[in-house]
């Protein structure tokens, strides 16, 4: 059940995706030939924050191998985006299935990849959660989708710049993960030239990881189109809870020729929406519009959206085709959709800790909160520390200066306990104190808890 409004020209399929903040849902556009989309809809004010931020993304990145976004709707909370339901399987669910791979495939996949993280990056967007299930092989190539925590910067941002961003590297670390998997399955006469690109790409550093890549791929072979057996199932389900949504306004015009590319079709309406959100950004105090470069250098962030929006929930939402495994039998009612089964166990437990933060037990929420912090500084991300720390405590402010340090080379030794063995001290309402740690090294954590879930206002004592 969703609760899009109705609309006419939009009707809900069922759900793919949803966690405490978002959702997708895959539906139908057009009344004489419906064709499928996906709708990326936010379900609160942390959504909406991420979704306008994914569709900042998206205008920025659009072109070869990014997801296409065929047009906006209003929403309830925050723009909706519908972007193109691609046909085809990920290459997650290829690579299961192939362990061996002519040296053109590699430079079908892989190729495309490279210019579009460029691109991206040139662009002032990084990607930050690129992997083989990230990767739709459509027919028209490689296409990225999953945007929803992108980071924005600066674009055409020098390589001091991005070799600083912990978007950027996470980006250029899974092209080379990427390249190594595939370059070392390829057989045939070119192997040992594979294996040598693989190992040149593995040695490089920074955005040489993507120049050796594309200069290696275009000597090693002529692209050639990847052997994958089509396996057609029965068509999804509509008759599983179909809704037929309301429209408040009609949705831009798509092209319903099947041999036509789906046109973009923002429009008008995303210079728009990136103008408000321009407006809200310049009238922040400046120091949040600056990003620590070395010895104190600062530049002027992005254009849109980067200081008014954190990191959010880890849900992902999905804009792709389920995987192969998957396309053979359509998903029961009462079971799981097959896009969510494809969901990793990694990010099933962040799913987790998500609905544990935005729960009613502070022992949970605790828990998942210092998971998450541990990331976050790992990740050296002001923004991603806005979805663990309370706006204006004591945690933040001391969580924010750990980064800066550590951004800026210098040590430092940020509050932090094991997240096991949480029990509760005292609650008073939408407060609680919870003693968290082994015996040998336990603190005391003052939550409280907002609409957007709980928080950590302050670490009360360490021992």
């Amino acid at each position: 059940m969703t609760t899009f409004r109705e609309r006419p020209g939009i009707r809900v399929v069922r759900v793919l995706e949803r966690d405490a903040h978002t959702e997708a849902l895959l539906v139908r556009l057009g009344l004489r030939e419906p064709h499928p989309a996906v709708l990326l809809r936010a379900l609160d004010d942390v959504g909406a924050r991420m979704r306008r931020r994914e569709l900042a993304a998206l205008d920025r990145a659009r072109g070869d191998g990014v997801i296409r976004v065929l047009d906006v709707v209003g929403d309830d909370t925050a723009p909706a985006a519908l972007v193109e339901r691609l046909a085809g399987p990920r290459l997650a669910a290829v690579v299961a299935d192939r362990q061996v791979w002519r040296a053109g495939e590699a430079v079908t996949v892989l190729a495309p990849l490279a210019d579009a993280i460029g691109r991206l990056h040139d662009a002032g967007v990084a990607h930050g959660a690129v992997s083989a299930a990230r990767l739709v092989l459509s027919d028209r190539g490689p296409v990225l989708d999953g945007l929803l925590h992108a980071e924005l910067f600066a674009p055409g941002s020098p390589e001091v710049v991005r070799e600083r961003l912990p978007g950027v590297a996470a980006d250029r670390e899974a092209v080379r993960e990427l390249a190594a998997l595939l370059l070392a399955r390829v057989d045939g006469p070119r192997s040992a030239a594979a294996r040598e690109l693989g190992a040149l790409v593995g040695a490089a550093s920074g955005a040489r990881v993507l120049e050796e890549l594309a200069q290696g791929l275009s000597e090693l072979a002529a692209a050639t189109p990847l052997g994958i057996a089509k396996r057609e199932g029965p068509a999804p389900r509509e008759d599983a809870a179909p809704r037929l949504v309301p429209v408040v306004r009609e949705p831009a015009r798509i092209d319903d020729r099947p041999d036509t590319p789906v046109r973009f079709a923002l429009g008008a309406r995303v210079p728009a929406l990136v103008a408000g959100v321009r407006a809200r950004l310049d009238a922040l105090p400046a120091a949040r519009r600056r990003l620590a470069v070395g010895g104190g250098a600062a530049l002027a962030v992005a254009s849109v959206m980067l200081a008014v929006l954190p990191s959010g929930s880890d849900g992902r939402a999905d804009a792709g085709p389920e995987p192969l495994a998957q396309t053979q039998r359509a998903a029961p009612e009462t079971q799981p959709t097959a896009d969510a089964q494809r969901t990793a166990e990694p990010e099933s437990a962040a799913d987790a800790g998500s609905a544990a933060i935005a729960g009613d037990d502070p022992l949970a929420a605790a828990v998942a909160l210092l998971d998450r912090r541990e990331r976050c500084l790992a990740e050296l991300s002001f923004l991603c520390l806005e979805e663990v720390d309370q706006a204006g405590s004591a945690a933040l402010a001391d969580d924010r200066r750990a980064v800066t340090a550590l951004r800026e080379g210098r040590e430092a030794e940020p509050s932090g306990v094991e997240p096991v063995d949480a029990q509760l001290v005292e609650r008073l309402g939408d407060s609680a104190l919870v003693r968290v740690g082994p015996e040998t090294a336990p603190a005391s954590l003052l939550l409280v808890r907002s609409e957007a879930g709980w928080r950590i206002r302050d670490w009360v004592a360490v021992a």
